[in-house]
């Protein structure tokens, strides 16, 4: 079976689209990490979710590389940490996720987690915004925000996210998350 002609893929509010299933690349790290990312490409993974603060960028970036695949055949996942989350800082983390992998530009980037007590989110969201314009990212989202701050970010940009990835299993089904 392979999973890219199996899995349905999700159209988003700005239009590109992504597979409803993708490999997260918690703990996948190394040159044993290179070989899992590889594995699950073979079974026909292409979206792949990664992050700074994963520490598995490297891995991805490399077993995309190794993989044959045409790069524009991928939907590649990055996160911004939120130490972060000020604006130039925002800029320049979101440069280097994409040297990190050695490509030219990310499919989807997100806002981690909006650490409301810091209060910088809606400058982080900001630079993803000109990021975006910029050509780095094709798509912006956002991680784990609750609705008032999903509120606040398009108050006060005008842009509505994309996504808003969110832990979601048998144990934890967040429900009112979904609904927002």
């Amino acid at each position: 079976m392979v999973l890219s002609r199996t899995v349905p893929n999700i159209v988003l509010n700005d239009g590109h689209s992504l597979p409803a299933i993708g490999l997260g690349t918690y703990l996948v790290r190394g040159g044993q990490g290179v070989d899992q990312i590889l594995s699950a490409i073979e079974d026909g993974y292409r979206l792949i979710d990664t992050s700074t603060n994963y520490d598995s960028e490297g891995a991805v970036g490399e077993a995309i590389r190794r993989s044959g695949i045409p790069r524009s055949e991928f939907i590649v996942t990055s996160k911004l940490p939120g130490k972060y989350h000020h604006y130039q800082d925002a800029l320049m983390m979101i440069q280097e996720s994409i040297f990190r992998m050695g490509i030219d530009y990310l499919d989807l980037y997100l806002i981690h987690w909006p650490l409301p007590k810091r209060d910088h989110y809606v400058e982080a969201w900001k630079a993803l915004v000109d990021a975006q314009k910029l050509g780095l990212i094709r798509s912006i989202g956002v991680s784990n925000f609750l609705p008032e701050h999903l509120d606040r970010i398009i108050n006060e940009s005008g842009v509505t996210p994309a996504v808003n990835q969110i832990e979601v299993h048998p144990y934890w089904v967040q429900e009112d998350m979904l609904a927002a």
